[in-house]
């Protein structure tokens, strides 16, 4: 049995919430810099160099990606026989309050914008901490512990949709809805997008299938092909409409679709889709393997 401390969980996960808020991940940079290879335009050009030259000086002087330093998601998935535990004294009695302490911490040093509410209807008053923070608890039989952190804006929070499809639902039908989603909302959520679409599951669960994949590597495609022809079929029809970068026109209204999937009931279809803005923030680590 490994026994961990919660104040070295908490120390992680203050180091990749740091990462998150100011350094774009390189699989997106990259994709930036491909996009720009391929755009006519040359103000879709320019505006694709921007946001590289954004995310260059947000890395260098440590300030936030975008001026909203958006919701924070936390997801931890434990191994086998790993045990948590709060410690000493001087440690924490709540694992939950730990990892929200590591938000706390990090957005006040930081100077990053807190934007968390606690009543979401009737009084609106802000938390002053940007907490509580989402945070999702897995088991499984991977080694170790595995820590991710997202953070998502209120732009592009607002541009998340649950569909209850009929089971007999074609794959043509299913592009087409996504794509009009994208026609009509995309210039809300900062352009080019990532769209993470979550398919089967339950109401409740295909949610969160749709942001795992709104944050997952670009790199890397869905291991079913059918779905993978799918995340390829979405994405060329989304980029032929010619929205572009900001709005502006061009070639690169997203830089990727990416399609989580889950078993469901046979009479259901749920279908979930998200967009993840061009500063889609996320940091991640496996630790104590």
């Amino acid at each position: 049995m490994k026994v961990i401390r919660t104040s070295k969980i908490k120390k992680i996960t203050r180091d990749l919430l740091i990462k998150a808020s100011f350094k774009l991940p390189e699989d997106i940079i990259e994709a930036i810099k491909q996009a720009k290879k391929r755009e006519d335009d040359q103000l879709a050009v320019d505006m694709l160099d921007m946001i590289l030259k954004n995310a260059e000086i947000a890395a260098k002087q440590k300030m936030p990606l975008c001026q909203d330093c958006g919701s924070v998601y936390i997801d931890i998935d434990i191994g086998p026989n790993i045990c948590i535990e709060p410690g000493d004294k001087s440690d924490y009695q709540s694992f939950y309050d730990a990892l929200n302490d590591a938000v706390l911490e990090v957005y006040e040093s930081f100077y990053l914008r807190k934007s968390i509410i606690y009543d979401p209807l009737f009084e609106r008053q802000n938390t002053r901490t940007n907490t509580p923070a989402t945070i999702n608890i897995t088991y499984s039989n991977d080694p170790g512990l595995d820590i991710e952190v997202n953070l998502k804006g209120g732009g592009s929070e607002n541009c998340s949709w649950l569909f209850m499809l009929n089971p007999i639902t074609s794959q043509e039908e299913i592009i087409d809805s996504v794509v009009e989603l994208i026609r009509e909302n995309v210039t809300r959520a900062c352009p080019p997008v990532i769209i993470g679409i979550g398919i089967g599951a339950t109401a409740s669960d295909v949610t969160k299938l749709a942001r795992k994949a709104t944050f997952r590597d670009l790199n890397i495609r869905n291991s079913n092909a059918k779905y993978a022809e799918l995340e390829s079929a979405i994405l060329k029809r989304v980029n032929e409409i010619g929205i572009g970068p900001q709005g502006f026109g061009g070639k690169t209204t997203a830089l990727a679709t990416n399609i989580e999937f889950a078993p469901c009931h046979m009479a259901t279809l749920p279908l979930a889709v998200f967009f993840g803005c061009h500063s889609t923030r996320r940091a991640g680590i496996r630790a104590f393997v």
